[in-house]
């Protein structure tokens, strides 16, 4: 073997290792991404599950009460609130509904924030007239 044939063989020799550190990093920056993408979408997820599991055991409360009654508000704070809402209590505004004030409970993900309205009506222990939000038999 002349000397140009073995320094070639030496300096293929050491072109794998450099490619494969190369192939290594991008591979790291690959899987990177997208495990920060899998975390960003993961908790998005959970705030939408949160909120639609809320609404829909609320929905369910309101309608096991039956039409004839009225759902009371010391009645619907026993529910629990899955995940950790931020909650604003206003009055209701101009509605359809005979409601006076409104509870409007956000879960914010990191891409969307998920929105939940209860309005209540009038009295001390105030009915619940509507409930707004994710899990709605329209949606």
């Amino acid at each position: 073997m002349s000397d140009s044939e073995k320094n070639s063989a030496k300096k293929s020799a050491k072109k794998p290792p450099q490619n494969a550190m190369r192939d290594w990093i991008i591979r790291g920056v690959v899987f990177g991404t997208l495990g920060i993408l899998l975390v960003v979408a993961l908790l998005d997820f959970q705030a939408k599950q949160a909120a639609t599991k809320t609404s829909e055991a609320w929905r369910a409360a309101l309608t096991s009460v039956g039409e004839h009654q009225d759902l009371a508000k010391s009645k619907f704070e026993q529910i629990p609130i899955q995940g950790k809402p931020v909650v604003t209590t206003d009055k209701a505004g101009p509605n359809n509904y005979a409601a006076i004030s409104v509870n409007t409970y956000v879960w914010k993900g990191t891409l969307r924030t998920y929105t939940v309205k209860v309005y209540f009506g009038m009295g001390k222990d105030a009915p619940v007239e509507q409930i707004e939000g994710p899990g709605a038999p329209g949606e």
